[in-house]
This record gives structure tokens, C-alpha cells and sequence, in this order.
């Protein structure tokens, strides 16, 4: 006697013979827009769209695996998706900020909103960094009283089209009914969560497929009632709840691990002394949704009141790799370019003999070892248009309801 067919095996078969496109234009019938997502196979040869960091070792950490075509898929932070940038205070968070900030605006022409509801950006800082922060028409300081407020502002800044939205930090917005309770209310605790919950996946379908890049910065806080150490989990977590880990397309913890010292006269003693010049940062890709580079880690030099030094980064991968030979307090470099040979004594008097032009080549020169191929990467990358559509409207509508 034949065996009975199962209902679900009955399901797959009839699945298996469905005609998809007629199904999808039967579901859709009367639509003005159709929810289909054309795949072209020729985007594979070159990566998308991005912004740089700043951090050169940052950038390359994110971009992941050369692909077959031999294209990197997305050396930096991604246009059309939300980075969530966290970890503890003088991680470099803001300054990483600030320098994607400065890559989009000065070195690109482009345009930037930051939104700084912990009042913490210092403009002189920030224009070392690179930032114009003079030029509204390129850069803009925003400091929304409430949250809700913030929330309008990063819906139009992103339909008007700008580069690159900042938020620092997303635990320091203020609810609006946060200003009529008590701090300790019922409805005060963990409102600023279901906020953040209820704004970012309509956010997220008003910036898809647009230019607008989006890094969220969370600061790590005690959690309450934790028991680090013997299996006791962690004690801290990040701001904002966990709409933040979830929409986000990337997620980098920044953490210091060791200082860089060095030493300078000191008149008043009249003597050389030991400095702290800045940290040495570890970066942690948590959440990588834009290549294969999750829970990959690079390191890069955060110098107090310069920002991220990329020489010195690139310097010490050029040692570890061989590019630049190491004997005793002697460095040498032959550039590949010119055929000419560098040499110097101590890494700083090695750095003052390298050409204007060093930092590219050699870290090029770089590439071609940590890579199993070394080609260059695309120089054009074609950005969509920032134009939405009625999904994407929709959503608008959406929130002006909800927070109007």
C-alpha cells in the first residue's frame, strides 16, 4: 500500500511549481509600487557606497574580503544604513565622528547634520579634526531640545539629502514627557528606549537606498543589578535599548588598551619627561551586516587633541609586516615608486626623511600583504539618488502622526 503524501511535503511541491512574478503582480494588484528589489550582478565590481572614518585602519577593517572581481565590499561606514558606534568615555567615539564629518564634508564636498544632545562637541577641536564648522551650507550643530524633535529634524535632513546624520549620543536625548514626571515615574522609566524602538525601523525605510549615512554613538553604562565575573554576564551595557543593535547595519565597540607615551622638555624642571601623547584604541566590529569582517578587530592611534593618526598606524603595520625593516633604533624603507631607500634613527626622525607622498604607498605596499591580491579599489562609486518613494513617504506620514 502506498504511503500517504505529508501535508507539508504537498505544501513544498506546490511551492516548487509557483509561478513567483504572477503570484508577486496577483498580490499587487492596484499598487502604484511594487515591493520587488531588482538584483544587478554588475554592482559586484564595485563596492558600495561609503564614507570614510578617518581611520584608514578602520576603513580597511569594515571593507571585509576582496570579492572574486577583486572589490573590497565597503571600505567604510555604509550610505543608506545606521553604524552604532559605542563604548567607554575617551574611546574616540566622537572624535571618529568628527572625522567622518570632516571626510564628507571637506575631502567630498558633501553635507552633515550632528546632532549633539550632550552638548561635548568643542568647535576648535573639531575644526583640527577637518570639519568647516563655519560653513552651515556644509556642516550644521544641532541641539534639539527633545527628543521628538530630534526625531522631525533627522527625518527632513535625510529626505533633503544629506550625507551624513550624527547622533551623540542616543541615550542623552530627553523624552518630551520626561519634562512633566518625576524622574523615577513609572512612565519615565525606559521611555527613552521605546522611543528609540518606535522611530528607527520607520527611519530605517526612509534612508534605504538613499545617500544618507547614519552613526548612532551610545555610551556604555552600569547595568542595573549586574554581577560581572563567574558567569554573572556583563555590567555594562549600551544606551538607547536595543533598537540601536538591532537597525543597525554595523556595530563597532571602541575600547582604550594601552597609552602612547613619549617623552618632551620640561622647562620648569629642566629636565625630559614622560608623556602621555594619546591611546591606543582597539576597534571591534560586534555587528557587520556590509561585509564578512564580524567580530574582526584593528587598532589605531587616537592623539590627544589631533585626532586618529593614521602615520603611526600605518608605520606599525608596515614593521609587523616587513615593508619598513627594524634594526635596533634604525628604520628603512625602499619606495617601490622611486626605487629610493629611507633611513632613519628613532620612528620620528624615520618619519621626517619620507617623501610628501609616503603615507599612500606605503600603506598600498601594506595592502598587498594582508590581502591575497593587491588591486586598487574602485575610485568611482555610483550613489543613488536620494529620491523617496511611497514607502518611504508613508513612513513620514507615519511618524508625524506618532510624535506630532
Amino acid at each position: 500500500m502506498a504511503k500517504a503524501k505529508s501535508k507539508s511535503s504537498k505544501v513544498k511541491s506546490a511551492l516548487k511549481g509557483a509561478d513567483l512574478q504572477g503570484v508577486l503582480k496577483d498580490a499587487e494588484k492596484g499598487q502604484k509600487d511594487t515591493a520587488l528589489v531588482e538584483l544587478d550582478i554588475d554592482s559586484l565590481s564595485t563596492s558600495m557606497p561609503h564614507i570614510s572614518s578617518g581611520s584608514i585602519s578602520l576603513d580597511y577593517l569594515i571593507g571585509g574580503k576582496e570579492n572574486a572581481q577583486g572589490v573590497r565590499p565597503c571600505p567604510g561606514l555604509p550610505r543608506g544604513r545606521i553604524t552604532n558606534i559605542y563604548g567607554l568615555a575617551g574611546a574616540g567615539k566622537t572624535t571618529i565622528a568628527l572625522q567622518t564629518a570632516a571626510s564628507i564634508c571637506d575631502e567630498e564636498g558633501g553635507t552633515c547634520v550632528y546632532i549633539d544632545w550632550e552638548n561635548e562637541v568643542e568647535p576648535r577641536y573639531a575644526s583640527k579634526l577637518g570639519v568647516p564648522v563655519t560653513d552651515k551650507s556644509k556642516f550644521m550643530l544641532l541641539q534639539p531640545e527633545t527628543l521628538e524633535q530630534g526625531f522631525k529634524l533627522m527625518i527632513k535632513f535625510a529626505k533633503a539629502g544629506v550625507d551624513l546624520i550624527v547622533v551623540d549620543s542616543v541615550g542623552a536625548g530627553v523624552p518630551e514627557k520626561m519634562f512633566q514626571k518625576e524622574a523615577g515615574d513609572q512612565v519615565a522609566v525606559g521611555l527613552l528606549a521605546r522611543q528609540w524602538s518606535q522611530f528607527l525601523p520607520l527611519f530605517k525605510r526612509v534612508i534605504a537606498g538613499s545617500n544618507t549615512a547614519v552613526i548612532g554613538i551610545s555610551q556604555l553604562r552600569e547595568k542595573i543589578g549586574g554581577m560581572g565575573g563567574f558567569g554573572g554576564g556583563p555590567t555594562t551595557k549600551p544606551q538607547g535599548g536595543k533598537a540601536w543593535e538591532f537597525y543597525s547595519s554595523l556595530k563597532i565597540m571602541l575600547r582604550v588598551i594601552g597609552k602612547d607615551r613619549g617623552k618632551e622638555w620640561d622647562g620648569l624642571q629642566n629636565k625630559m619627561i614622560e608623556t602621555v601623547k594619546g591611546n591606543i584604541v582597539r576597534a571591534t566590529l560586534d555587528k557587520c551586516k556590509v561585509s564578512d569582517a564580524y567580530k574582526h578587530e584593528a587598532q589605531f592611534y587616537l592623539m590627544n587633541g589631533i585626532g586618529v593618526d593614521n602615520e603611526r598606524t600605518v608605520l606599525d603595520l608596515a614593521i609587523s609586516v616587513g615593508v619598513v625593516k627594524k634594526g635596533g633604533a634604525w628604520y628603512t624603507w625602499a619606495d617601490p615608486t622611486s626605487g629610493k631607500e629611507h633611513k632613519g634613527q628613532g620612528l620620528e626622525g624615520f618619519r621626517n626623511q619620507l617623501p610628501d607622498n609616503w603615507l599612500d604607498i606605503m600603506f598600498n605596499q601594506v595592502r598587498g600583504y594582508l590581502t591575497s591580491k593587491q588591486k586598487d579599489e574602485p575610485n568611482a562609486v555610483e550613489i543613488p539618488t536620494n529620491e523617496l518613494g511611497d514607502d518611504a513617504q508613508s513612513a513620514v506620514d507615519e511618524l508625524d502622526d506618532l510624535f506630532k
